[in-house]
Parts: C-alpha cells; sequence; structure tokens
C-alpha cells in the first residue's frame, strides 16, 4: 500500500509548509511530488521518526539531511511488522536500523547516540490508521424495489 502526502500529513499531524520545509531540505523527499500515492510504509515510518527528533528532541532538519536520506534508503521498502522490531541509532558517525533484540550498541555509541524504537511508533501509526478508517452505515435505497420480469 501506498499513501498520499495528504495522507501523511494527517498521520503525522504536519502542517502544509512544514513538509514543505522538510521536502526542500531532505533529498530522498524530492522524488514524493504531487498528489498521487508515493509514499511506502517505511516512508511514513521515516517521516513519523523525524517527527519525532523534530518535536520530542528538538533536532533541526537543516542539520541532519545526509542522515536522514540514509534513514529513507534504510526504511524503503520494509513492511510495518519487521520495522516494528528495529531500532534506528542516529550518532555521530551516522545512522543504522538494527533488531530492537540484537545487543548492537557499544559503551561508546550509546554515549553520543540517540536511539528512537520503531515500535511505538508503528503502534501509533496502525492506531492514526484505524480511527481515520469512520465506518459509514449503507444509506437506504431511494427507489422501492421493482420485480422485473423474465422476457
Amino acid at each position: 500500500m501506498r499513501y498520499t502526502q495528504g495522507q501523511v500529513r494527517d498521520l503525522l499531524d504536519l502542517s502544509v509548509d512544514g513538509f514543505r520545509t522538510w521536502r526542500e531540505l531532505i533529498p530522498a523527499l524530492v522524488a514524493h511530488k504531487g498528489h498521487g500515492p508515493t509514499f511506502t510504509p517505511g516512508d511514513v515510518v521515516a517521516l513519523a521518526i523525524i517527527g519525532e527528533l523534530v518535536k520530542d528532541y528538538g533536532v533541526r532538519v537543516g542539520l541532519m539531511t545526509d542522515r536522514f536520506d540514509r534513514l529513507f534508503a534504510a526504511c524503503r521498502g520494509q513492511s510495518w511488522v519487521s520495522l516494528e522490531t528495529c531500532i534506528v541509532m542516529f550518532s555521530r558517525d551516522g545512522i543504522r536500523v538494527a533488531d530492537a533484540c540484537a545487543p548492537q550498541v557499544s559503551s561508546a555509541d550509546a554515549a553520543t547516540a540517540i536511539i528512537i524504537p520503531c515500535a511505538p511508533i508503528v503502534a501509533r501509526l496502525r492506531t492514526a490508521l484505524v480511527t481515520s478508517e469512520v465506518e459509514q452505515q449503507q444509506g437506504f435505497l431511494q427507489f422501492p424495489p421493482t420485480a422485473v420480469g423474465a422476457r
């Protein structure tokens, strides 16, 4: 499944201007122009991670554009199920997407890294998608049923 720019903005609670700014600063977003569904589930998770870094940690997008490009490359093509068990580690050397259960973080890396677990992000995205689907009751027919005879 692919998502449109409007769906992604709604899922991430991101303004049109905010998204436009991100698209200007992050080269991986340049390909996502127009109104068609071009965002993969991995792209949506990558954008949610960027949103968390910006809103919760005060990271400026312009300072980490190269790492964000690598984040998109690492997340693209992956499903939410596979990303749900991962962590994303931003260190001074770059970025790494790894299995959350695998002990891959050295003490030197942990001291200077931002580690973001993907499970809460994926859960939040799933919840947002489920609540956005409002059940609509089927309306009544506007004309009475009529018997159709065989000819």
